[in-house]
């Protein structure tokens, strides 16, 4: 159902058959289903049959563990699919309360009109969780909770809460105004601003 779609895609028509592949999966795990998807039939290689069904690949972050890996990652996706087949997301923004950040800030009369430094003194972004690794420890193992948390799920709450108000609530120009904010933080000092720990009984799990 094209209206049921939560992005925008002007590249498909309502009437023609559309196959969405959510890969909830390692990274390293990408180009070789795609690749496999593609070279099964599953995937429609003219987007001008109309009887086709086009295929659009969810992709969950992370996208490698440095610049290096993402570029490479990036390199071979485009060896299978189309850069307008593929939708990189991060989960922790589909939460109700961090969907609705946007709507508190520029939907809200009463914040919109106070929501800068001139009346706000400090924000702090906090992600508490009940549970240690718990099975998760050969994740983290391998990309690290920083990476993990830290510069995916809370770099995305701070460019919602610090952003200027984009031109419309299309991805393209919410991306641009988080660019925006991404590029002027001051890049973090390992012994100056971070208190690093370490869960119990991480090195067992």
């Amino acid at each position: 159902n094209r209206s049921a779609l939560p992005w925008e895609d002007p590249d498909h028509d309502e009437n023609r058959p559309l196959r969405i592949y959510y890969l909830a999966v390692p990274p390293f795990l990408y180009a070789s289903i795609c690749g496999a998807l593609r070279h099964s039939g599953t995937r429609a290689n003219d987007d001008n049959n109309i009887l086709a069904p086009l295929s659009r690949y969810v992709l969950e972050k992370p996208f490698g563990r440095d610049l290096t890996s993402c570029r490479a990652l990036c390199a071979a996706l485009a060896e299978v699919v189309r850069e307008n087949e593929t939708y990189r997301i991060d989960h922790y923004l589909g939460k109700e309360l961090v969907m609705n950040v946007l709507v508190l800030r520029f939907a809200n009369v009463c914040f919109e009109a106070i929501w800068s430094r001139f009346h706000i003194a400090r924000v702090e972004i906090c992600c508490y969780e009940e549970i240690g690794t718990q099975g998760r420890g050969g994740y983290f193992d391998q990309y690290g909770i920083i990476r993990d948390v830290l510069q995916n799920h809370l770099a995305q709450i701070l460019a919602l809460i610090a952003m200027e108000q984009p031109l419309s609530f299309g991805a393209d120009d919410i991306r641009r105004e988080k660019v925006k904010v991404l590029r002027a933080v001051r890049p973090l000092d390992a012994d100056r601003d971070l208190v690093i720990g370490q869960f119990d009984g991480y090195l067992d799990d």
